[in-house]
Parts: C-alpha cells; sequence; structure tokens
C-alpha cells in the first residue's frame, strides 16, 4: 500500500497512509524521542516525518528488500529522515497547525520512564512498540468482529484470556458468571484465542511483502518480550 500510494493522486494517498500513521505513530515518535530530542521536538519531528510520508517525498528513499517489511521500510526511512536537515527546517515550522496524527505523547513518556537501562536501544524499542501496537490492533479487529455478530458481551468476558495474566483467568468462575458449563467455556475461549491469533496473522500480513513469512515475523517480535 505505501509502495502504491507514491504514484496515486493525493487524496488517495492522504487517505491510505492516513490509517498507517493511526496505528504506528508510537514506534515512530518513541524512536525520535530516544535520539535525545524533547517532548516538543519529538511531536513535531513525528508530525513531520508522516507529512514527508503521505507527501512522497520519503517513499523513493528506499529500494529492494527494505521494502519488503513495513517495519524495516519506516525504520530505514525514519532515520534517513533524522539525519537529513529536517531538523533545521522544522526550528523554522514550530507553531503550525499541520497536524498529521493525534498524538497521545503522555502515553509513550510514560513507556520511556518505564524503560530499563539495557533496553534503551533506539531501534529495539521501535521494534516492541511496533509488536504492542500490532497486538492492540489485532484486539481492535476482534473486537469489531464480535460487535457485528452481535456478540459485545462475549468479547467482554473474554478478552482477558488473551491478557499477560490471562493463565490467572478461571473458566469455571466464568463459567458460573455466563450460565454456561466449564466445558461449553474452554470451547469458547478455544475460539476466541484462534479467532484473535487470525486477527493478529491479519494485522501482521498488511505489514509484510506477499512473499514473506507472518509466522516468522510474529515468532520474532513475540521473542522481544522475553528479552
Amino acid at each position: 500500500m505505501v509502495i502504491a500510494a507514491q504514484d496515486s493522486p493525493s487524496l488517495e494517498r492522504g487517505e491510505a497512509l492516513g490509517e498507517l500513521c493511526r496505528i504506528y505513530w508510537r514506534p515512530v515518535y518513541l524512536f525520535i524521542r530516544q535520539r535525545g530530542n524533547s517532548p516538543e521536538e519529538t511531536e513535531d519531528l513525528t508530525q513531520e516525518f508522516f507529512y514527508r510520508l503521505v507527501e512522497g517525498d520519503l517513499l523513493s528513499a528506499v529500494s529492494g528488500p527494505e521494502r519488503g517489511r513495513l517495519r524495516s521500510f519506516l525504520c530505514v526511512v525514519l532515520k534517513r529522515f533524522l539525519v537529513d536537515d529536517y531538523h533545521k527546517r522544522m526550528a523554522k515550522k514550530r507553531g503550525g497547525d499541520r497536524k498529521m496524527v493525534d498524538i497521545d505523547a503522555p502515553s509513550v513518556e510514560g513507556l520511556l520512564a518505564n524503560e530499563r537501562q539495557d533496553e534503551s536501544d533506539p531501534i529495539l524499542a521501535f521494534d516492541r512498540q511496533w509488536a504492542m501496537d500490532l497486538l492492540e490492533e489485532a484486539l481492535r479487529r476482534l473486537k469489531v468482529d464480535y460487535l457485528r455478530a452481535g456478540k459485545a458481551d462475549l468479547f467482554e468476558y473474554f478478552e482477558p484470556t488473551i491478557q499477560p495474566q490471562s493463565d490467572r483467568v478461571s473458566h469455571a468462575e466464568l463459567a458460573g458468571e455466563m450460565g454456561m458449563s466449564e466445558g461449553a467455556v474452554k470451547v469458547a475461549v478455544h475460539r476466541f484465542r484462534q479467532r484473535y491469533r487470525e486477527c493478529l496473522l491479519a494485522a501482521l500480513r498488511d505489514t509484510l511483502a506477499e512473499d514473506e513469512d507472518p509466522e516468522e515475523e510474529l515468532r520474532y517480535l513475540l521473542s522481544l518480550f522475553s528479552r
């Protein structure tokens, strides 16, 4: 989508890449912030980065195998963006009203405060935040599926079963709350988790070239949380 958007009319390009900005602004913000920029500078640079991306003048900066994975592609383009003269250009644009993304800076600043010293590598932080946002996007898609099927109540019951503390969720307690047998709850939870995994793989495929293996990308991203 990103590569195709390079030759698209401005309006179509903006709509297509707007979704990209919405989902993946956090790793970009985190990467820029960890390069020594202030929160205000980071927000401005994040906005400018996505603006330049949507306008197309950053899309031609990368070619070849780097285009295979959106995660790697964005990271390469972002690094080149930061070593260019955009800092000087941005200094003249402070206070402008050009906004591409609704940035909730405090939410990412909180992540920075919790970073351990051995996890201060900006690229590693970028990848970890990328993984977190993919998990969040998969959950959003799963919720939409259940809402469309008129099963919002089931989503609320089963969402804790895919959270980090999911091993603490009691099937017996769920069965009591839902008026179902424990066996039926186990089957329903299993299906819920399967559908979540399908949503996650679908979100991953959206960030990969056709010949890339989403399972391999998933293994890498999940390994980031065991380091």
